[in-house]
């Protein structure tokens, strides 16, 4: 992706997309109804079939849906389906679709272009958000293989109706993310068609795109929701760190996301305080520990010690100026109230206690390990560093690049480093399977359960989500009575937005309501 120097980005926004909403108090440039939205980057590819980030989705969802959508506090919602129902211990789903619905080509949306988008999804190469539920999909290795050219899996009855078979239960695929396309558009318009044109259902449709630069999407004059705010929303890359902050402070934008290490400047400043936002993420972050490269972190004693070092209350009122939250667990709450977890305590006195028992009095003994995570996060995590550095935990902060550190982080190439899950659907399932099942690619430790295990495959044929709950509070307790990953204080998602979009335009999963 081309790198865009400030002085770039600022020439292009005084020219062809300046000219949007004022900022309170602000005159507007021209008369154009215009949103500019500033995102730290712009993705790479905008093919609605492979994401597996936060950030490329954060725009798609303004011209793709899916089958359900999701309630701010965490509800699903219709979507592209108004029904569905499982049997078979959630082996089989039968799905009901829209009726109203028209594609940005013209064409009206049927159960075969739900059928094609699973089997174009199916497909394509590499890991994203959709093989999370395709994979259990009957005929999913086949067409992953080459050995067949369709889902078996998937069968449509009518035009808004069809069936899903998996090969084991899977009572979360309804709720997945599929951004559903017009699978003709793109046979028409060849394998770069996404670099041209969008082929979704959502209220805005592409219009162009700058690569790296800028993307701009205007009305979908197809949307059955009714008149959209803007005549055109442009998507511009500010690039991380304070420059969002500058640009909307200079009215050159609309909304910017407030990182991390410019959140203490924005909410002390009274300036920003009538276009100030916040949402809780459904999010976990933790420090990811690696005992096959450091052994003193096997043992339970040593991962207890370094959690009680972490203050957590401290660092959400002083650090994150109260647009932050603890959880207990590993599941946000508002996915999970799991009332059987006790507090994440600060209590260093225990922590001494813990790492003597375990062999290592004042730390002596521990042999040296780095902690590393990216930029953005540099001052949080010299906190824990630091603490666990006061303690006699010999731990040393490294700050990569953000390529190099999702890289390697992937690969567990690492002692120890921060380690982030959004979800991807509202259910704990996200959580739970995805990241400590032992046979899940996203597990970030490697860690294993045989227990856990067999409550997460019990949980994934209950398609009721009460029933699930009970199951999913025993797993979550499994994982926080072994703490395979020390889970640190989630910031809210937190943004600066002029006076034309409302409090709820920022999502519990990162995205923006277009809706």
């Amino acid at each position: 992706m081309p790198t865009i120097q400030r002085r770039q980005l600022l020439a292009l926004l005084a020219g062809g997309v300046a000219g949007g909403l004022a900022r309170p108090g602000c005159a507007a440039e021209t008369n154009s109804n215009v949103l500019r939205v500033g995102l730290k980057s712009m993705p790479q590819s905008l093919d609605p079939l492979v994401v597996s980030d936060v950030n490329t989705q954060q725009i798609l969802g303004a011209m793709y849906e899916s089958l359900t959508s999701v309630a701010a506090d965490g509800r699903v919602l219709p979507g592209l389906a108004t029904a569905w129902d499982a049997s078979d211990r959630a082996r089989l789903w039968r799905i009901s679709l829209r009726r109203d619905v028209t594609f940005h080509s013209g064409r009206p949306f049927t159960a075969w272009d739900v059928k094609r988008t699973f089997e174009a999804a199916t497909a394509a190469e590499g890991l994203h958000l959709a093989t999370i539920a395709l994979a259990r999909v009957r005929g999913f290795r086949e067409m992953r293989n080459k050995l067949s050219a369709e889902l078996s899996g998937v069968t449509v009855l009518d035009d808004h109706t069809l069936e899903v078979a998996c090969e084991e239960p899977c009572a979360i695929f309804p709720f997945a993310r599929f951004n559903i396309v017009d699978a003709e558009a793109i046979r028409e318009h060849g394998p770069d068609w996404h670099r041209r044109q969008s082929v979704g259902t959502g209220p805005y449709r592409l219009s162009t795109s700058s690569e790296g630069i800028r993307i701009d999407v205007v009305p979908n004059p197809h949307w059955r929701g009714g008149a959209q705010p803007f005549d055109r929303v442009s998507f511009v890359a500010t690039g991380i760190g304070n420059d969002g902050v500058a640009l909307f402070n200079n009215s050159q934008i609309d909304f910017s996301f407030v990182d991390t290490d410019a959140l203490r400047q924005v909410a002390d400043d009274p300036g920003f305080k009538r276009s100030l936002i916040a949402c809780p993420r459904f999010q976990l972050r933790a420090v990811a520990l690696d005992a096959r490269r450091v052994k003193a972190f096997a043992d339970l004693r040593v991962r207890q010690a370094m959690s009680l070092l972490i203050d957590r209350e401290a660092m959400v009122e002083r650090f994150f100026r109260g647009l932050a939250r603890v959880h207990n667990g590993v599941v946000p709450p508002a996915l999970l109230t799991n009332e059987r977890l006790a507090p994440l305590r600060y209590d260093p006195v225990l922590a001494k206690d813990l790492l003597a028992q375990a062999g290592f009095p004042e730390g002596r003994g521990l042999e040296p390990f780095a902690v590393h995570t990216v930029a953005e996060y540099r001052r949080e995590f010299v906190y824990y560093v630091s603490q666990w550095n006061n303690a006699g935990i010999p731990a040393k902060l490294v700050v990569d690049s953000r390529q190099d550190f999702i890289a390697r982080s992937r690969r567990r190439d690492y002692d120890a480093f921060l380690f982030g899950w959004t979800a991807a659907y509202p259910d704990p399932m996200n959580f739970l399977d995805e990241l400590f099942s032992s046979r899940s690619r996203f597990n970030p430790t490697g860690w294993a359960n045989a227990e856990f295990d067999a409550i997460i495959d019990a949980a994934m044929a209950l398609p009721h989500p009460k029933q699930r709950a009970t199951a999913y509070k025993d797993a979550e307790q499994i994982v926080m009575s072994d703490m395979p990953v020390i889970p640190l204080v989630v910031p809210d998602y937190v943004a600066l937005r002029s006076n034309a979009l409302t409090d709820g335009f920022i999502t519990p999963f990162g995205g923006l309501n277009f809706t």
